[in-house]
């Protein structure tokens, strides 16, 4: 099976991931406050890419049943009910509502992605719920790391790499990996005992924890404790109850 990580979404055309399993990884933080969402309850997340898109879309379902939810330079945007952070996500917020959401990067990489065959949004918090999936699925595998502001991260390349290793190790799967890939696994294997001061360090790290987001840093390093599996059905986000 061939697996192919990319650094930064940029470069990567849809043709690159048709038919394939498609693994969407922004740990800071939107993937982790997709799985908090549902955790609490949310019936959907729905991803767009800009603020207009999001208050469109709760016109379009509802304002009594959405929520709008989203941020720019990591700060909630104006007019909005909740930032990014997932500790905002709690049940008395999101349950059985639908999560408009747009973030600076995580978000901006779904609407590319619609001839996958199987979307799923991964983070560390999820991490064995992921490998599950990827091993049952049995097809291609595109990890597809959002990176920051289209730079490369060193959260989602770690938590990219953390994914391959798992397949590699706990699934016993075979894989032929692209060079990203396999820089993605030395990076994980270089710092597995170390992932969260590692993150912590990373440039995007230090700036949620200046700007007083530290604890969502923490969060989102807590492996596996949040395990839930958001794949993604017509636009939306939902959990996978298989």
């Amino acid at each position: 099976m061939r697996s192919d990580l990319f650094l930064v979404p940029g470069p990567v055309g849809e043709q690159r991931m048709t038919g394939k399993t498609l693994v969407m990884i922004d740990i800071l933080r939107a993937s982790t406050t997709i799985c908090q969402a549902l955790k609490s309850g949310a019936r959907a997340i729905i991803p767009v890419v800009e603020p207009g898109e999001a208050t469109e879309m709760r016109s379009k379902i509802g304002v009594d049943i959405t929520v709008l939810g989203g941020e720019r330079k990591g700060i909630k945007i104006d007019g909005f009910d909740l930032g990014n952070s997932p500790l905002e996500y709690t049940e008395d917020k999101v349950k059985g509502k639908t999560v408009v959401l747009t973030t600076s990067n995580g978000t901006r990489g779904y609407n590319r992605a619609a001839l996958s065959k199987l979307l799923i949004t991964g983070a560390l918090v999820n991490i064995s719920a992921v490998t599950r999936k990827v091993s049952q699925a049995g097809q291609d595998v595109v990890i597809l790391c959002a990176g920051q502001d289209g730079d490369f991260s060193i959260e989602d390349t770690l938590c990219g790499g953390m994914l391959l290793h798992k397949l590699l190790t706990d699934a016993k799967m075979e894989l032929e990996l692209n060079d990203a890939a396999e820089l993605a696994l030395l990076l994980y294997r270089s710092n597995s005992r170390a992932l969260r001061q590692t993150i912590a360090r990373g440039e995007h790290g230090r700036y949620l924890t200046k700007i007083g987001f530290g604890s969502d840093v923490e969060m989102a390093t807590e492996v596996d404790s949040i395990p839930v599996l958001p794949i993604s059905r017509e636009s939306r986000i939902i959990l996978d109850e298989n």
